[in-house]
């Protein structure tokens, strides 16, 4: 299971890295981890752990570990209380075997491909008015990443009602960000997972999930490899 947990966690840390850097953010990767220089946009760390015996320290001298500082504690095995942070959220790496049946993805999915339509994606995926200036579009030019959104119609200005992003590295395909406007999270996960494997090569989809998305990617054939933390000063 921990080497699975090393696939997901570095898969996770570059899609991590591909949002920083659209940022103008310095980045670091080794085998201990991922950090950055500076801080990250909101909702995005700035370290992941990559390996189960890293340290507290050796995480925390990389970063700006002011207020505002989160690490994505990818084995759920750093306490950063003594350092004033505090677990922002507790949830599991998930592993889809792709000889796992899913189902059909369902109508309307589709590829985004334009300024146009990762604007129109963001802002069903996200309510907050600056999630536009997070996810850019500049992130459809990233090797591997696939932005993926279920549109109510066939013609191109269709509002987005679903979507997810896959991020193939390696061995496997990262699946993120899945949203539906409709609350029916089991659906949305099953169909995101079907269509994700359009675009995965054959490879596992990984990720992680907390709460509601975790029980609609367990119930889509997901299988729990082990708990991380995020952690937020």
């Amino acid at each position: 299971m921990t080497d699975r947990i090393v696939l997901a966690a570095r898969n996770n840390a570059l899609w991590c890295d591909a949002v920083a850097r659209s940022h103008g953010v310095s980045t670091t990767l080794d085998a201990d981890a991922w950090t950055a220089a500076t801080r990250t946009p909101p909702y995005y760390p700035d370290a992941v752990t990559l390996s189960p015996t890293v340290g507290e320290y050796d995480v925390l001298a990389r970063v700006d570990g002011s207020d505002g500082c989160s690490v994505k504690d990818s084995w759920a095995r750093l306490d950063l209380a003594p350092e004033d942070f505090a677990r922002l959220v507790v949830g599991e790496w998930v592993w889809l075997d792709p000889r796992t049946p899913t189902g059909d993805a369902g109508p309307g999915w589709r590829p985004v491909t334009s300024a146009t339509g990762m604007a129109a994606w963001v802002r069903a995926w996200a309510s907050d008015p600056d999630a536009e200036a997070i996810l850019q579009p500049t992130l459809l030019d990233e090797p591997g990443v696939h932005v993926l959104a279920q549109h109510a119609g066939s013609a191109d200005d269709a509002p987005v009602v679903a979507g997810a992003i896959v991020h193939v590295t390696g061995e496997v395909a990262g699946i993120g960000n899945v949203f539906t406007l409709d609350g029916d999270a089991h659906r949305a996960w099953a169909q995101a997972a079907a269509v994700a494997r359009t675009v995965a090569d054959g490879l596992p989809l990984v990720g992680w999930e907390a709460g509601d998305s975790l029980d609609a990617a367990l119930a889509a054939g997901a299988e729990q490899l082990g708990p991380l933390a995020v952690w937020l000063r």
